[in-house]
Formats: C-alpha cells, sequence, structure tokens
C-alpha cells in the first residue's frame, strides 16, 4: 500500500480496505465509473479525504476516499475507456474509419464478450452522436459478419464475442453451431459456415457430421420453436447442395415431414420466412400433403398476409393450377369471408390474375372490410392495413372498383367511405374527390358530414384549447415520430415475434395515431369561450352549482366549464360529462340522481345556480 495511504490508515482517517482499494486507482490512473464513464484520477486530497477526478465533461470533480474505493475501476492506458477518455477525437475518427477496430477494442476491454446494449453503453453519445447510432451500428454489424474474429448474435439477449486468435477457422465455425444456445443462433452459425465453406479443406468430410446435428436440432427444437426448426433444415438443405459428392441420408427429417406434422403453424411460418425460404416451403406442400396439397394451401389464405396471398397465387399459377386459387377467392367473395389481405390482393391484381373477380359488390366488400378491421381484440385501432393504404394509394383504385356499379351502389359506398375511422379526414376528402369527379350527384354526402360536425360542436376555454393545441403540436411533432424511430430501433433487434419492444412500440403506435385522429377532429370542432354571462336561469356552461343531498348527506358544489376543462379537487367537470349531462337545462329545485363509485345513485336538489369567475 502506498505509504501515504498507510498514514491515513493508521491514524484512523480511512479504513484498510478503503486504502487497499485506492491503491489500485494512483494519480495518473485511468478509470471508469458507472454514471460518469471514463476519467483519470487527479490526485488524492488527504487533507479533506478526496479523490479528484478528470471525468469526461466533468473535470476536477471530487469523490470521498471511500466511496472512489468502491467505485472507481482502473483501466489500463491504451485500452478503450483510457482511450475514450485521453484521445477522444481519436476514436470518433475510428468510429467512421475503422469501426470494427472499435468494437474489437470494446470486447477486449470485456474479457471478448458484450451484450449490444452494454457496447451502446459505451458508444453512443460519446463517441458517435446519439441521432447516429443506428445507422452507425447497422453499418458496422455487416462489417463485423464479413469478419470471421467476430461472432454476431442474431438476437439482443446473445452476446457478441471476440474468437480467440490462432485457432483454426474451419474449427472456430464448427464450434460455434455446437455452441449456440438456441436454434435461430444455429442458424446463423450453419449461414455463416455457408458463407466461409473455403477455409474447409475437405468440405464433404468435414461437415457431413454437422448435417445429422443440424436435423437432430431442428427434430428436439420442432415444437416449441417451429420457425428456427424449419430455418434450420432449409439451411441444412442450402450446406448439403454445396458439398459435392454429398447426398443428405433418406432418414433425415425434412421441410415436408415437418409441415405434415404441424399444419397449424404454417401461417405463421409463411409471414416470417423471406420469399426465397417462403417459395422453398410452398414447393413442399405436394410432397407434405400428397393429393391434398392444393387444399392445404388454399387453406392457409385467411390467415395469410398480403406478401403470402401473392406468393400462394404465384406458386398456384406456375403449377396451372391458377383456377383453384381464382374459384377460392371467388367463393370467398360470395360468402363475404375474405380477409382485408385477400381483397388487397384481387385489387392490385384487378388487371391480371384477378380480373373476372372484378365487380361492383367489391367495392361494398372493401369498405366492409375497412370498417370491420379498424377493431382489435383490445378495441384498439388497427393502423397497419395494406387495403387501406392501397385504396389511398393507388389513384386509379376507387374509379376501377365503381366503374360498372349502379347510383345506388356509389352512394352506399360514398356514404361510408366519407364515415370511415380508418382514413384521416385529409385522405377521405381525397378518396370521395375521386368519386366525385365521375359522379358529382355524391357531392351532397359530403356536405351532410360536414354540416353534421357543425352541429357537433365543442366549447371549450380558452385555456384549454392553448394547451390541446400544444399537446397535439407535441404529439405530432416529437411523440409519433419518436415512436417511428422506436419502432425501427425495435425491429432491428430480430424475431418480431418474440420481441417484446416491438410489439409494445406499435401498441404505442396505435394509441398515437387514434389520439391523433381525435385530437384532430376534436380541434376543428373547438369552439373557445370566456365563460362570461352565461345563463343563470339553469345550469348552463359556465355556472357554478349548488346541490343538497335530499337523504342527509353532504352538499356537492360542481363548476360546470368546457369539454375539456376537469379538475374533480376543485369541483370542475367538463360539460360532456356524466354528471355536467345529467344537470345541464335544470333549474334551482329540480331534483338530479347522481351515479356513485359503487355503482348505485344519490338523490340532490339543486339550491343555487351562480356565473363562474376564473
Amino acid at each position: 500500500m502506498h505509504s501515504d495511504l498507510e498514514k491515513l490508515v493508521a491514524r484512523g482517517k480511512i479504513e484498510e480496505v478503503t486504502g487497499e482499494q485506492l491503491d489500485a486507482v494512483p494519480p495518473g490512473t485511468f478509470v471508469v465509473h458507472k454514471s460518469w464513464g471514463a476519467g483519470k484520477v487527479k490526485e488524492w486530497d488527504r487533507l479533506n479525504l478526496k479523490v479528484i477526478v478528470d471525468f469526461e465533461g466533468k473535470p476536477d470533480h471530487a469523490l470521498g476516499m471511500k466511496f472512489a474505493g468502491l467505485s472507481l475501476t482502473p483501466v489500463e492506458e491504451g485500452t478503450f475507456y483510457a482511450q475514450r477518455f485521453a484521445d477522444p477525437d481519436g476514436m470518433k475518427d475510428m468510429a467512421k474509419a475503422d469501426s470494427p477496430s472499435l468494437v474489437k477494442m470494446a470486447l477486449e476491454q470485456n474479457d471478448r464478450k458484450l451484450f449490444l446494449d452494454q457496447l451502446e453503453q459505451m458508444v453512443k453519445g460519446t463517441i458517435v452522436d446519439e441521432g447516429k447510432y443506428k445507422s452507425w451500428w447497422d453499418s458496422t454489424k455487416k462489417k463485423l459478419r464479413q469478419d470471421r474474429q467476430f461472432v454476431v448474435p442474431s438476437k439482443r439477449t446473445e452476446p457478441l464475442q471476440l474468437r480467440e486468435e490462432g485457432g483454426e477457422p474451419s474449427d472456430d465455425l464448427i464450434n460455434d453451431f455446437r455452441e449456440a444456445r438456441d436454434l435461430k443462433a444455429k442458424v446463423g452459425a450453419v449461414e455463416t459456415i455457408i458463407k466461409d465453406l473455403n477455409v474447409f479443406d475437405e468440405p464433404a468430410e468435414a461437415l457431413g457430421p454437422i448435417v445429422s446435428e443440424i436435423s437432430d436440432a431442428a427434430k428436439r427444437g420442432v415444437k416449441l420453436q417451429f420457425v428456427p426448426a424449419i430455418e434450420l433444415i432449409l439451411s441444412r438443405e442450402e450446406l448439403a447442395s454445396k458439398l459435392k459428392g454429398f447426398k443428405t441420408p433418406e432418414e433425415e427429417i425434412s421441410i415436408a415431414d415437418l409441415l405434415a406434422s404441424e399444419k397449424g403453424k404454417i401461417p405463421e411460418l409463411l409471414e416470417t420466412l423471406s420469399l426465397t425460404r417462403m417459395r422453398q416451403i410452398l414447393k413442399a406442400f405436394p410432397t407434405a400433403f400428397k393429393d391434398e396439397w392444393i387444399n392445404e394451401m388454399l387453406g392457409q389464405l385467411p390467415q395469410c398476409n398480403l406478401r403470402s396471398t401473392t406468393e400462394i397465387a404465384n406458386f398456384l399459377a406456375k403449377e396451372k393450377e391458377e383456377k383453384s386459387f381464382v374459384d377460392y377467392m371467388a367463393n370467398g367473395l360470395q360468402q363475404r369471408s375474405l380477409s382485408s389481405d385477400a381483397l388487397a390482393w384481387i385489387c392490385r391484381e384487378r388487371d391480371g390474375m384477378a380480373k373476372d373477380l372484378i365487380d361492383p359488390s367489391l367495392s361494398l366488400s372493401v369498405i366492409s372490410s375497412l370498417e370491420a378491421s379498424q377493431l382489435n381484440e383490445d378495441g384498439a385501432v388497427r393502423v397497419a392495413n395494406r387495403l387501406r393504404d392501397l385504396l389511398s394509394d393507388d389513384q386509379q383504385l376507387i374509379p376501377d372498383l365503381i366503374a360498372d356499379a349502379n347510383i345506388n351502389t356509389i352512394r352506399n359506398f360514398s356514404s361510408r367511405l366519407v364515415t370511415c375511422a380508418a382514413f384521416d379526414e385529409l385522405t377521405r376528402k381525397s378518396l370521395m374527390a375521386r368519386i366525385i369527379k365521375m359522379h358529382p350527384e355524391v357531392q351532397d354526402l359530403v356536405g351532410q358530414r360536414e354540416r353534421k360536425q357543425e352541429d357537433e360542436i365543442l366549447i371549450v376555454s380558452e385555456q384549454s384549447l392553448v394547451d390541446r393545441k400544444a399537446a397535439f403540436d407535441k404529439l405530432v411533432k416529437e411523440e409519433i415520430p419518436q415512436n417511428r424511430e422506436d419502432i425501427k430501433i425495435a425491429r432491428s433487434y430480430g424475431d418480431l415475434r418474440e420481441n417484446f419492444e416491438y410489439k409494445s412500440a406499435k401498441d404505442y403506435q396505435r394509441v398515437l395515431l387514434k389520439r391523433q385522429d381525435d385530437w384532430e377532429r376534436d380541434l376543428k370542432l373547438a369552439n373557445p369561450t370566456d365563460f362570461g354571462n352565461p345563463d343563470t336561469s339553469q345550469v348552463s356552461i359556465g355556472t357554478v352549482v349548488n346541490l343538497d343531498s335530499t337523504q342527509g348527506g353532504e352538499s356537492l358544489t360542481y363548476t360546470v366549464l368546457g369539454a375539456w376543462d376537469s379538475d374533480p379537487d376543485k369541483g370542475i367537470i367538463p360539460y360532456l360529462s356524466k354528471r355536467g349531462s345529467l344537470m345541464l337545462e335544470k333549474k334551482v329545485g329540480e331534483v338530479v340522481s347522481m351515479p356513485t363509485s359503487d355503482g348505485n345513485e344519490l338523490e340532490y336538489k339543486i339550491t343555487g345556480i351562480s356565473a363562474y369567475k376564473s
């Protein structure tokens, strides 16, 4: 222990354990602190029992000696944290010019293993600007995957690793596969083997046993990890195809075997896989389901998205079974059982494979689907609707849908369109303009909606209008853009089926977009007032109402104000609230039944009405 510390311990100024801890961080030592980042010990202030540290952005920071001993971790000169403190500009240059070397330094600082959240904490905001970190990491990740010294995880729950130097590349690749903890990681390991096949002197001999190990892993995990098991078998087939002279043993489990045994999981599979792998799955249907393969393939359509529906249509057409697909769609239209994605496919293919399915009734099926798909089980608005987007973006779609329709069908379609919650106000007007251009006689439907909105004017206080506009601006300019960024970041974590961050961000997106639509409508209907000169002959907006219980309970006083005014502690309630609407237009002496928190009602007599004074 340093003599200065020994003296402090001998005089009882610090404990011996603190002296031993501080002995590891003498002046001049680079350190890292959990909260303040990288730094360098400047001095031991023995008089005040302080350790003075220059931290990043926090020079001459004093810590109590005991706290410093517990919280400072020494780092060697030239390592990641030391360089981040000593040469920040150099580290930023490295991040731009040679990001894998930067990541390698970070890994070496942490025993060659880091979770992506840890790496983000080390780099984001200090070396790479916060707003640029995601794009930097996306670019860096691609470079790391091209460099076999790095093991890049497929999930954020798995660590980024730096391989030990000096090992045989072929052995490392095989070990990566065998040490992978789940099927998704094994898929990534097999894909890396395929990419680096040239490092094997005798690929067929070295990797033949791996083919069987892949099959065994898929068999063990198929019940719990169906999609990764399928991906693993597809990777196995690709690997086997590249091994000259090697043939997969017939007894090994196949894609067809898995499809036949887990039919209920196929829709999830089709939605998740890449296009190339999805096409491989469709090719396996005839082997998996024999004579029933067409019916089994068509049976997936109710749960398929637009992409999967399109691929099934294309596959059946290639197999000369186009009529089976079109007949299925025609029957679904007749039974009104097609999903919104199936309807979107018909609309998109109206000049091609679906041309015989286009008739005037399709327009009503489309609008019915949009109305029905707006609410999910939780009552939240669904915004990810491909049919809605197609109707908005395809300028010719609505004219094509109503081209041969009679005026009654057109008016029915139009009247439902102007009230459809799937679209915001601006989009509704744009869509209606396309109809009015062809049929000016439906212009009155737009006027009826506008007149109805005028009848629904909201009375609001001037201050609440200012507050709501500010909240709306924040929603549109900050919260929604931030949510989009959160979704992008969460999507980069991979495996959307088990990605809690992605699902949470998408759920919140529904809430935000519903709020935007509601607030946009309300702001257009808002009529501000200062509540001056209210009608006090009866309960009206801007009045204070005194009520006495007819059953001997406590008296109540309510101030009835605008639609967005509420402060229960002060008795301020909106005129549209349950209690506010019950009192409106009642006069002194009248009795009102007020709901209670336990679901019952109590009667109150209005004893006074006066004007509200702000």
